[in-house]
């Protein structure tokens, strides 16, 4: 490394050791020890982890989306209207939810090694659904929303997904896939506020399109609530880590779409940190990212669970467009990109 490159880090641990002894959320957020050597036991598997996080951080804010406003357009129909802060969901807040999203799905139709296609931008409620899966015992195929539906339909045609849970954005590309590609037993939507007028319709128009092929269709809080009150999620075989856990899919631009095998014991590790900084090995660093990455790449996954295995906030850009990101960034003062401080 350069005289200059050292300085450069040599500056960057000055100021990281200094923000972490005087910033009060900083210091608030930094990780436990504790739960950090828990989770590096070696037969720990993914749900054990997440189920260990999440009960071991109960009390810290875990994921935080752009509060909005509903407000009524021109033309008189309900709108959401981004707010200038974050609402933040505790991990005890969302562990229930996982688990009642796991109650949910579990046997309904969604059993162990049953593949679940998901579709939409990052978000706490696709984080949740995701973390949710792990607990039920499927194999997550997280689809890209960038890519065309020529692109997606082999895909389904291949992991025959049980179920789809797609974003309200990206509800008319699930709909087109259940019907073209193949037709799962069940259709949920998250990002849903069903206070809007156009989502609302939008959720409407899928179950009458999916009616005639018997497929059920629900919002993500008609999952929550229907589910039971289990205390640590659904009663599911352990399993071992070198069960599929995940199939990332390329994006099919070099011929047919080819998916990458992760297992169990590799998703474990995405919660147990990568790509700490040379003067950070010792873990004190406060997690504390803006997730803006898709969830359908590894990268993205490897930073949201990252966050969150070592007691920190992952906070979400609100636009998909990422418009909204430097502003998301002034709110959240994140202290994490893909390798650094901020």
């Amino acid at each position: 490394m350069s005289t200059a490159a050292n300085e450069r880090e040599a500056r960057r641990q000055r100021r990281f050791e200094k923000l972490i002894s005087t910033d009060a959320e900083l210091i608030a957020a930094r990780p436990d020890p504790a739960i950090a050597a828990a989770l590096d036991a070696p037969a720990l598997l993914l749900a054990d982890v997440v189920r260990s996080v999440m009960n071991g951080y109960a009390d810290r804010p875990a994921l935080g989306q752009r509060a909005v406003q509903y407000v009524a357009d021109a033309n008189g129909r309900t709108v959401t209207e981004l707010q200038p802060h974050f609402d933040t969901l505790t991990y005890r807040e969302t562990w229930s939810r996982v688990r009642a999203i796991a109650d949910g799905l579990a046997d309904n139709p969604v059993r162990p090694g049953d593949r679940v296609a998901t579709l939409g931008f990052t978000s706490a409620d696709y984080a949740s659904v995701d973390m949710a899966l792990s607990l039920t015992g499927a194999v997550a195929v997280p689809l890209q929303t960038s890519a065309p539906l020529t692109q997606l339909h082999p895909i389904l045609v291949e992991t025959e997904p049980v179920a789809i849970l797609s974003s309200v954005d990206h509800l008319v590309d699930a709909v087109e896939l259940a019907l073209t590609a193949h037709t799962p037993k069940r259709l949920v939507v998250f990002d849903y506020h069903p206070q809007v007028d156009d989502e609302r319709e939008a959720v409407d128009a899928a179950a009458a399109r999916l009616a005639d092929r018997h497929v059920t269709v629900d919002t993500l809080d008609d999952v929550i609530k229907a589910a039971g009150a289990h205390t640590d999620g659904p009663e599911i075989p352990r399993g071992a880590d070198d069960d599929l856990r995940l199939l990332i899919y390329t994006s099919g631009s070099t011929g047919t779409p080819k998916g990458a095998m992760y297992t169990d014991r590799l998703m474990a590790n995405c919660w147990r940190g990568w790509f700490r900084p040379d003067w950070d090995r010792d873990g004190k660093m406060p997690a504390i990212t803006i997730n803006f990455m898709p969830i359908s790449h590894i990268m993205g996954r490897v930073i949201l669970y990252s966050t969150l295995g070592a007691g920190g906030t992952a906070y979400f850009a609100a636009r998909s467009d990422l418009s909204t990101l430097l502003d998301d960034i002034a709110l959240a003062r994140p202290t994490k990109d893909r390798k650094s401080v901020v």
